[in-house]
């Protein structure tokens, strides 16, 4: 039985991963994002319509990986560090460096749901640098965020072209879904 209803936000981690020479991708043991608010995805691609004999004769369908956007009370530093090559200086000031490589990473996380929960994992993901929002305390004090743009690619695995990977409560993978590094899946 599958969910109706889905909510919440939790255990979002990410794993540094990294490319051989031949292909093939690995990734780290991942490592916990605290602070997130919300999560949104969007499908890159869509539908074209092929028309012949004055009728729609087929559907052309592309998907070609998820826009991802997900909202932070506060980014962590060593995420930063990780991903954005931010360094730390003698004083332990962090210091964006402009020309650091930006590292592919998987993003994985954990969503509720009227009959069970869910993990997930997007396997190729890089990130867009956030900037700095923050205004004047007043009669109340309302807090920050900060948001991160992901763009998610597929990731080959033998003829399979694999965007993500969703483990629900009972799974045999469950427990350890998003504190293992993750793992391509295997088909019956």
């Amino acid at each position: 039985m599958s969910n109706k209803v889905t909510f919440g936000l939790t255990n979002v981690h990410y794993a540094v991963a990294t490319q051989a020479e031949d292909g093939s991708w690995t990734f780290e043991i991942p490592k916990r994002l605290e602070g997130a608010q919300e999560i949104t995805t969007e499908a890159i691609g869509g539908s074209t319509q092929v028309y012949a004999d004055d009728k729609v004769i087929a559907t052309l369908v592309s998907n070609s990986g998820a826009s991802v956007t997900l909202k932070f009370t506060e980014i962590d530093d060593i995420f930063k560090k990780d991903i954005f090559g931010v360094l730390e200086d003698t004083n332990g000031n962090l210091v964006e460096v402009v020309n650091s490589e930006t590292k592919t990473f998987a993003l994985g996380y954990e969503i509720q749901g009227d009959i069970k929960a869910r993990r997930i994992w997007y396997f190729l993901c890089t990130a867009t640098p956030s900037g700095d929002a923050s205004k004047s305390k007043a009669d109340s004090i309302e807090a920050n965020s900060i948001t991160l743009n992901i763009t998610a690619r597929p990731i080959e695995s033998g003829d399979n072209l694999i965007l993500r990977l969703i483990a629900g409560l009972g799974d045999t993978n469950y427990t350890a879904f998003l504190t293992t590094a993750p793992a391509l899946p295997t088909f019956i």
